[in-house]
């Protein structure tokens, strides 16, 4: 591939990246909104924690099929891709959410349309995404990569 060949590849497949991103953040926001209001566990971790889980299945599909069109082995690279995301989130928006939430006790929030929204929920979520992105196309993705370019 020439150098102007590989740069569009690149930024349509960021482009895909964000788009996917934007879906999965909603996914993770209106499941933890869903499982916090509706169901209302006992402790915000409960349902932070499955609603982390169910993202990130949705976010492997949509890397795996539409953002980096993937042709390893699923097994392998659904490990690594579930591992990493599990440990970024894990650090970035669950743990910025233990160290405000409950250590420090804060806990903004801003009503869209009559609904809560926590904004160290929305904060993490900026972090993850970033992280997940390169996480994602130089670990869990990269050899596929390497084998497009």
């Amino acid at each position: 591939m020439n150098k102007t060949a590989v740069e569009k590849f690149r930024r349509r497949e960021f482009i895909l990246y964000l788009i996917s991103g934007i879906i999965v953040t909603l996914t993770n926001w209106i499941t933890y909104f869903l499982l916090e209001n509706l169901v209302k566990f006992p402790s915000w971790r409960i349902s932070n924690f499955i609603s982390i889980g169910f993202s990130i299945l949705v976010a492997y599909l949509l890397n795996r099929i539409f953002v980096f069109r993937s042709e390893q082995s699923i097994f392998p690279e659904i490990f690594k891709f579930f591992a990493t995301r599990f440990l970024i989130s894990f650090i970035f928006e669950h743990g910025l959410m233990e160290l405000l939430l409950t250590v420090i006790g804060f806990d903004p929030r801003i009503y869209i349309f009559g609904y809560e929204l926590q904004i160290v929920k929305v904060l993490g979520s900026v972090f993850v995404v970033l992280g997940n992105y390169f996480v994602s196309k130089y670990l869990v993705f990269g050899k596929n990569n390497e084998k497009r370019n």
